[in-house]
């Protein structure tokens, strides 16, 4: 069929053959940034056809109805689009597996889709043109007046059908739109959501019972809250409250004494001088293996330290850092309660020195150390 002349379309059906146009350019884009076999993604492509054709906003009906001028053409079948639901509001345009009219699945042939979709709009134009029994006649009616009637003007144009806004209206509002089919994927998918949704709605079922359910409760009002609807028992009612919370007063100040008489009566706090005596005994067998390896390099049974290079060599050789009080806290809980054999402090006027015999190394620490209750 040869291609349809503009003249001899109305000016609605020619803009139509024009958003055609330009939906090819949009799509062509879409192929060429994307591939073929990417969909297209309706959103996506209105925006673009809208830029494109600068007529108007593509709306989602306007796309489904040039394709499905297509599919209602006299070459329908070699329609290579379809459109595809993927759910969420997202519909896709894509290519038939087997479609004549993509050039080796590299690009489109445009021309030849632009001429199937001008058989369409005219196969549809002219169909519906003959179930309404359009009849032609003159642009202009010569009109009576006095005298003889004038004649018409045999060369005057005339058009082929006579049209008005609702005839082209009733036209275009029963051209076909494409279908939508539905993803296979989205297909598989539809029984999760399903039971997804279901189970939202029985929570959203649950929150308004509890709702319901908290309104219908008799409300619980504070303390020195007056419930309403009792006004005229709210002077009454004032000395009682006023009763109840001197007394509450009261009673928090008995719990707050009987505490602290529970606390005096209670075992003492231990003193700062009993909390370093437990954290040096603790350190003991530390401090026993540190004097172990210093009397290894020495000979004799009895080695003697200066105090001040002892606590050096502890402070340098203990695990956890500690001050130089704590480290001598330490040597005298060894000469005074641990092992007072072992370890001796030996004081001559300021000179002051550690003697440790290694004949009376202690053998079971851990149950010195119980006994003295570290």
């Amino acid at each position: 069929m040869s291609p349809i002349a503009p003249g001899q379309l109305p000016a609605e059906l020619v803009n139509l053959l024009a958003l055609h146009s330009s939906f090819l350019t949009a799509l062509s884009l879409h192929y060429a940034h994307n591939g073929t076999s990417t969909p297209a993604d309706l959103r996506d492509l209105i925006a673009s056809t809208t830029l494109v054709w600068r007529q108007r906003k593509v709306t989602y009906d306007d796309i489904r109805l040039l394709i499905g001028i297509l599919d209602h053409g006299p070459s329908g079948n070699e329609n290579p689009y379809y459109l595809s639901d993927y759910g969420r509001g997202k519909v896709c345009i894509e290519i038939k597996d087997s479609s004549p009219m993509m050039n080796g699945m590299t690009h489109m042939n445009e021309e030849g889709l632009q001429d199937m979709f001008k058989e369409g709009l005219d196969t549809l134009w002219t169909q519906w043109c003959t179930s309404q029994k359009m009849m032609s006649r003159p642009i202009a009616v010569p009109k009576r007046g006095r005298g003889r009637p004038k004649k018409a003007d045999i060369k005057q144009a005339c058009m082929d059908t006579f049209l008005d806004d609702t005839s082209m209206s009733k036209f275009l509002s029963q051209l076909p739109l494409a279908e939508v089919t539905t993803c296979e994927s989205l297909t598989a998918l539809a029984p999760a959501q399903e039971k997804g949704r279901k189970r939202l709605r029985e929570f959203k079922e649950s929150v308004q019972q509890g709702r319901a359910q908290k309104k219908t409760r008799p409300s619980v009002g504070k303390e020195n809250e007056t419930p309403m609807g009792q006004n005229q028992q709210a002077q009454p009612a004032q000395p009682k409250i006023t009763e109840f919370a001197a007394v509450r007063k009261t009673n928090l100040l008995d719990r707050i004494l009987a505490k602290q008489e529970a606390a005096k009566a209670g075992p003492a706090a231990p003193t700062p001088a009993e909390l370093q005596r437990k954290a040096a005994l603790q350190r003991t067998p530390e401090v026993i293996g540190v004097l172990s390896l210093l009397c290894a390099n020495r000979p004799g049974s009895r080695v003697s330290f200066s105090t001040t290079t002892l606590l050096q060599a502890i402070q340098g050789s203990i695990r956890s850092p500690i001050s130089k009080d704590e480290a001598m806290k330490c040597v005298e809980v060894l000469a005074s309660e641990v092992a007072p054999g072992y370890v001796s402090v030996v004081s001559m006027g300021s000179i002051s020195s550690v003697v440790i015999n290694q004949m009376m190394r202690p053998t079971d620490i851990k149950s010195r150390l119980i006994a003295l209750g570290a």
